[in-house]
């Protein structure tokens, strides 16, 4: 038979346990619950929240805008490549009066698309140099494209170097680039006609005296680079283009901005001092 205890003996009983504290146990108690299972849970069985919502397939391959003047390949271009070959978050940087020119050659146009796998990388590239050879008659070069014969060559002394240390007891633990993930390829299209309708020139060589190298180019030169999300994300080159446009815009305003003053100043002045621009001399009056 149980026998029951006395009501002072159980409110001691508790109070000595901090039971009946202030009510704050019994609401935490769910949250140490939580927190003693993730500790038992391994760490990759431990589910983490992403840092950024994913986008949606409408936002990924969402095509830019288009420049002033594009060319006429633009359009079909960056259609092909969204829809046909599925890069996505594409990206046009309009370079075409940016002074000093960029490395890749003057009057250019850079797109920027992201692959969703090493494979698709390397895969997209050579449709779209395909696609570009048939449909337009184009002769582009795809750097840091392997072909099928190179991957296959490649995996195949990748195996044969792993057998080797393997049949020694080594491993080969360097992480050194062994020139299979690539993360990058840039199709250089080359030059393609121009939407602006004139002839853009490099140098303008009206003095028969001139010494120096110049030429004339009658078109815009347009370059792809697709990129996996990893590099992408590495390299930055959108801010990284995106600040040498901001850097030349600056520039040329403070030109634009000095040259007006310099006229204002000019014209000023000149009546003052009575400047004859017609004949060009200057005669101080009494």
């Amino acid at each position: 038979m149980a026998t029951q205890r006395p009501r002072s003996e159980l409110v001691s009983w508790k109070a000595s346990t901090g039971l009946e504290s202030s009510g704050q146990t019994s609401e935490n108690e769910p949250e140490q619950e939580k927190s003693e299972e993730s500790q038992a849970l391994p760490w990759y069985l431990q589910v983490q929240t992403p840092s950024q919502e994913p986008k949606s397939i409408s936002e990924r391959q969402r095509l830019p805008d288009l420049p002033p003047d594009p060319p006429p390949l633009l359009q079909p271009m960056l259609q092909h490549i969204s829809v046909d070959l599925g890069l996505d978050d594409l990206y046009l940087l309009d370079l075409r009066d940016l002074d000093p020119p960029p490395a890749l050659g003057a009057n250019l146009l850079m797109v920027i698309g992201t692959a969703r796998s090493e494979k698709h990388l390397h895969v997209s590239a050579d449709r779209l140099c395909r696609w570009l050879r048939t449909t337009h008659r184009l002769t582009p070069y795809a750097d840091g494209l392997l072909g099928r014969g190179e991957l296959r060559l490649k995996l195949k002394r990748k195996n044969r170097r792993a057998r080797m240390l393997n049949s020694v007891g080594a491993s080969d633990s360097s992480n050194t680039d062994d020139g299979i993930r690539t993360g990058w390829v840039c199709v250089n299209i080359g030059m393609v006609e121009d939407g602006r309708g004139s002839l853009l020139k490099a140098v303008e060589l009206q003095d028969d005296n001139y010494v120096g190298f110049g030429g004339e180019t009658s078109g815009v030169k347009v370059v792809v680079q697709m990129l996996t999300e990893e590099k992408r994300e590495e390299l930055d080159l959108e801010t990284l283009w995106s600040q040498a446009l901001a850097r030349y815009t600056r520039r040329k305003d403070r030109i634009a901005k000095g040259q007006i003053e310099e006229t204002a100043t000019s014209d000023h002045l000149g009546p003052s001092l009575g400047f004859n621009a017609s004949s060009s001399t200057l005669s101080l009056a009494p």
